[in-house]
């Protein structure tokens, strides 16, 4: 699985999704709440057309330089208008933000309560909607991916090649006895077990795509992402 393409290359713009932005003092400015979604590439993503990304999620992955800092312990905090608003970062250091507006008017500015000198590492992750039932067929599962394609080769244009094409879903569950998925077409059911850390990686097939089978899953996964193999 080729992990860091999928957090350095967002739709493909000259500069890499994955950065370094000197962290200050706690609660000291961290940096302008313009200037993070212009680095994540939120911006963009946004503003591409609904129908073009109804099968997406961009999420944005915050990882200490410092290997004794845990994400859960990072707090970011936006002050605009004199009103202050924590980001949602859960615990891994993962957040889903779609601009503000209001924010980016005011001039917002993001604090962060890292200590001085420590340095966050700034990547996107191209997730996929979660599926909401345990029942679904195999065309929906696989959306994201011929989707995440798309979108990325319009934003790319001469830079796409240089890109990952991405080819798979990388489904994560909690980690629970073995989750499982079943793929039951025609021929024949197709058992996929989670590995030990309730991940699972099912690569696109053409073939399923036309027949679009039934996919049945054992528990529903916390959440999904598009990967290259």
């Amino acid at each position: 699985m080729k992990k860091l393409p999928l957090k350095v290359m967002l739709l493909a713009l000259a500069s890499m999704t994955f950065c370094s932005i000197p962290a200050r003092a706690e609660d000291r400015e961290w940096v302008s709440y313009k200037k993070f979604l212009e680095t994540t590439h939120l911006d963009k993503f946004y503003r591409a057309e609904p129908s073009q990304r109804d099968q997406l999620r961009l999420l944005i992955q915050l990882t200490p330089e410092n290997k004794a800092i845990l994400p859960a312990s990072v707090v970011l905090t936006v002050i605009h208008g004199g009103v202050k608003d924590k980001l949602p970062l859960n615990a891994d250091g993962v957040m889903e933000l779609e601009p503000n507006p209001e924010w980016i008017q005011q001039d917002a500015i993001i604090y962060t309560n890292l200590p001085k000198g420590e340095k966050s590492g700034v990547g996107a992750i191209f997730a996929s909607k979660t599926p909401q039932s345990l029942q679904l067929n195999y065309a929906e599962l696989m959306a994201s991916v011929p989707q995440w394609n798309a979108l990325i080769k319009e934003q790319a244009g001469i830079l796409r090649f240089m890109l990952p094409k991405f080819n798979a879903v990388h489904l994560h569950f909690a980690k629970s006895a073995q989750p499982s998925l079943q793929i039951v077409a025609k021929d024949g059911t197709k058992t996929y077990i989670a590995d030990s850390k309730g991940e699972l990686i099912l690569q696109l097939n053409e073939a399923l795509m036309k027949m679009n089978p039934q996919i049945l899953l054992s528990e529903k996964p916390t959440w999904v992402e598009v990967d290259e193999i």
